[in-house]
């Protein structure tokens, strides 16, 4: 482990600390699920992506610097899309009419916010001299094809929004609640299995895209992750959504079994966590998600749905693990209830960031190595720093062109 590596864990773990609410032993925390709790668990959620896609660039990997977060972004989203599920459903139930004007007070909203963000990328494209076709930016601009990579979130989150009012609007379809919103789930997962990441069908012969110059000469959407749900990011983590729906409905009971024999069932939730995160990294090393390029010229379709499948099962008792946990401990402090409640803004914010100050650790694609990492230290900071920023800036641009959609 590196000295940046250590500064950042040890910093986590303070700023994680102070506030922390811990249940005594007899004891738990009864308001483990509040909103105030899930705010602040957003908030490390937030952060922890970042620190994720910091993790993923080329230096970072080189030095080893924070490489706990490498692969397991999607865990974090997971419990995005649980907090998203949990208080739809928490609110169906205790405020009346709430599927009125439902699509008015949280879908306009994240529409809207989705638009302003990709106004915002528009312009930073242009300062930086872009070379996108009339064609690119159309579909970008038109929100279709993202102009923005972390972007899949909105529209992802969205078709959960609206499979939610569309299944619990109708008596008969609710009694179905279930099946119906894992079928919606896991055709997205089998959508990507199919489409892999770029248009393979663009080519005419098997294997193609393993040629040098394959992709120079098609169509601009036929490049890498250019269409909706190419890359598994579009759907390893929306299995989170349906998980926090039927805990919501069924916490009274989940609670009170869990208070029984609580430390069995913590360590047994601990050991599920470990096992299937070894049997999740095995897979994505050994059998893969990117099998376009292991040199057979197969699209893989096997691999990436077995990835997919044990990557859904590891969300799910990351998820569990979780709530599990804030029963004895949470953490709950101005910071990261400052991250919650900007938790959109900044994941999508983060592309800016990242790329905007790429030039202090890459040139030309490759990494700059310097005496001591410093330029890592001034990367992170940049970074961090921006996307803060950047975040509150956007943050209040939403509130005010969506005050009042809300009530």
């Amino acid at each position: 482990m590196n000295y940046i590596s250590a500064a950042v864990y040890v910093l986590l773990a303070l700023s994680m600390a102070i506030g922390i609410k811990i249940a005594s032993r007899s004891q738990f925390n009864r308001d483990s699920l509040s909103m105030d709790a899930m705010t602040c668990l957003k908030g490390v959620m937030a952060l922890f992506v970042v620190l994720h896609h910091l993790s993923q660039k080329k230096l970072f990997q080189e030095t080893g610097t924070i490489s706990v977060f490498e692969y397991i972004g999607f865990l974090f989203v997971g419990i995005f899309f649980f907090t998203s599920g949990y208080g739809l459903y928490k609110s169906f139930m205790t405020k009346p009419n709430y599927l009125k004007g439902f699509l008015k007070r949280r879908v306009l909203p994240i529409l809207i916010s989705y638009y302003v963000m990709i106004a915002i990328y528009a312009a930073y494209y242009i300062i930086n001299g872009n070379d996108f076709s009339a064609a690119q930016w159309a579909f970008k601009l038109s929100g279709l094809v993202l102009i923005n990579s972390q972007a899949w979130f909105v529209p992802v989150i969205i078709l959960m929004y609206l499979a939610f009012y569309f299944v619990f609007k109708s008596e008969n379809r609710s009694k179905f609640w279930f099946p119906i919103l894992l079928a919606i789930t896991l055709l997205q997962g089998l959508i990507f299995c199919v489409m892999n990441h770029f248009a393979w069908y663009l080519g005419n012969e098997p294997g193609w895209w393993l040629k040098a110059g394959a992709f120079n000469n098609i169509p601009w959407w036929g490049g890498f992750c250019q269409l909706p749900f190419e890359g598994e990011w579009w759907v390893n983590s929306t299995i989170g959504f349906v998980f926090g729906i039927a805990l919501a409905k069924h916490e009274e009971s989940f609670m009170d079994w869990l208070s029984k024999k609580f430390p069995l069932k913590f360590i047994g939730t601990l050991v599920a966590l470990i096992l299937v995160t070894v049997v999740g990294l095995f897979c994505l090393w050994n059998i893969g998600y990117w099998t376009e390029f292991d040199g057979t010229g197969s699209l893989g379709f096997k691999n990436k749905l077995i990835c997919y499948l044990v990557q859904c099962v590891q969300v799910v008792v990351t998820d569990i693990f979780v709530v599990v946990l804030m029963r004895k401990v949470y953490v709950h402090n101005r910071l990261y209830s400052f991250f919650g409640k900007r938790t959109l803004e900044m994941y999508l914010m983060q592309e800016i960031a990242l790329f905007g100050w790429l030039f202090l650790i890459e040139k030309d694609g490759a990494p700059i190595v310097h005496a001591n990492n410093w330029n890592v230290v001034v990367y992170f900071a940049a970074v961090l720093a921006t996307v803060i920023a950047s975040a509150a800036i956007y943050n209040l641009i939403n509130k005010t062109l969506t005050k009042g959609l809300k009530k």
